[in-house]
């Protein structure tokens, strides 16, 4: 299906045949929860997001207690504000950056960097606003290089994308789903990708989107807005 974009045709993403990927809309960002035997989260939302995420895990016919796995991409608060609630709930283990287990361990979001005009309207307008972790959670997988899934029943590998954060991490799926978390953002209301509006260092999110798009991913799934095409992804980066 076609819609436009600036005066551009856009290619609205479909999800490849068998397809693992539930998308979690908590209003501000987006959780996911990978399906398996067991099923695997990814991000967990602000704070208070717990009940909207287990209820999306028992619609797909689970049980709290059968979560394999929670995966941070992250630390900013949008992204673990629910880890501590949630592995609480579910017994189910954490998995973050190695470089950002301690803030992580300790609730504290790491500094967003605007790197946009719109980040710069954003964090002014947001300030002192910004909610605070429940708690913190210790990481029990810390991880500094690519991390296959198999163990928890998943087909895929987790690969450090630094640029957004320093630590930051993307889910690669054998399906060709993919989740970036903050490596791009998507518009709306065209699945159009954008470069973020937080980085710690841009040319090193470009260097990490160029690595993610040159694997050809068939859908892109990020913390805010989306998903997109791989398509779409190349073309933010020509």
């Amino acid at each position: 299906m076609l819609s436009y974009s600036g005066g551009r045709p856009v290619t609205e993403p479909v999800p490849p045949e068998g397809a693992l990927v539930r998308q979690i809309p908590l209003g501000h960002a987006n959780a996911f929860l990978i399906r398996g035997k067991r099923p695997v989260l990814v991000d967990t939302g602000l704070p208070g997001s717990a009940p909207k995420i287990l209820a999306a895990i028992k619609e797909e016919g689970y049980n709290p207690w059968d979560l394999a796995l929670i995966i941070i991409t992250h630390t900013h608060i949008d992204h673990f504000g629910s880890a501590a609630a949630l592995a609480g709930a579910t017994g189910a283990p954490v998995l973050a950056s190695a470089g950002e287990a301690e803030a992580l361990a300790r609730g504290e979001s790491l500094p967003a960097k605007p790197a946009s005009f719109l980040g710069r309207f954003m964090h002014l307008m947001i300030g002192k606003r910004a909610p605070k972790p429940e708690l913190g959670v210790t990481p029990v997988i810390r991880v500094d290089a690519p991390y296959r899934l198999d163990m928890f029943g998943i087909d895929g590998e987790i690969v450090p994308t630094p640029g957004h954060t320093a630590g930051s991490l993307t889910v690669t799926l054998a399906t060709g789903e993919y989740l970036v978390g903050d490596l791009v953002m998507g518009t709306f209301p065209a699945h159009r990708a954008r470069l973020p509006v937080f980085a710690g260092d841009m040319g090193a999110v470009k260097k990490s989107i160029r690595a993610v798009a040159a694997a050809r991913p068939a859908i892109v799934y990020t913390g805010h807005g989306g998903p997109f095409t791989g398509a779409d992804l190349e073309a933010l980066i020509r």
